[in-house]
């Protein structure tokens, strides 16, 4: 999260500079932990300013960590527009889509699948933005474990065995990337076994 911390550190200060009351509401709104406030406190001051790509980004980490998660994709649709390689949009948006992907109770709902595979290729476009940069790896690896568990459902027109084995696949070898950065994580190593479960359950 380096970069985010630099975003907080260096752009808000030079930002508050030029604040709007809506901006500095939103500010203090997120600093309480009140992040629906707070993004909607930036919507509002984006709407105001529509050059505000500080704003932007804030409507939509606020909306992210207040569960709202369409907002926060929108936000992050829109940033993401502006600056093409801002590779922590990237990060929050891939993370909104598999969080919405899981409030979707209804496995036939045509939205499941194209949020994981949106979160699949948000998490590698930001591997090609920063490629030394792990949560993207373990994230896509998530997500694509996710993708395999969600494709080995008996359900007309989402099973698919094959891209339950490859999606599994995938996984494998995102997590085995973070563990080789960091052997001791035994998370990582449990995901691992996880994704092999998944083939072995699908191949009987």
């Amino acid at each position: 999260m380096r970069r985010l911390l630099i975003f907080f550190n260096v752009l808000l200060p030079i930002s508050m500079l030029a604040q709007e009351p809506f901006e500095r509401l939103g500010q203090r709104s997120m600093m309480n932990g009140d992040f629906s406030s707070a993004a909607n406190y930036f919507e509002k001051a984006y709407s105001a300013d529509n050059s505000n790509m500080n704003v932007l980004y804030l409507m939509g980490y606020s909306a992210y960590h207040a569960n709202n998660y369409r907002k926060s994709i929108s936000a992050f649709d829109k940033l993401i527009s502006f600056k093409p390689d801002e590779s922590i949009a990237y990060y929050y948006r891939g993370k909104a889509k598999m969080n919405l992907c899981q409030q979707i109770k209804d496995l036939n709902s045509s939205d499941k699948e194209p949020l994981l595979l949106g979160a699949i290729k948000d998490f590698t476009t930001g591997i090609s933005l920063t490629p030394a940069d792990m949560k993207f790896y373990q994230n896509r690896g998530l997500a694509y474990q996710e993708y395999g568990i969600y494709k080995s459902q008996k359900i007309n027109g989402v099973y698919n065995k094959n891209a339950v084995i490859s999606a599994a696949n995938s996984s494998i070898a995102d997590f085995k990337k973070v563990l080789n950065e960091n052997s001791g994580r035994k998370d990582i190593l449990n995901q691992i076994e996880r994704s092999k479960q998944i083939i072995v359950d699908i191949s009987r």
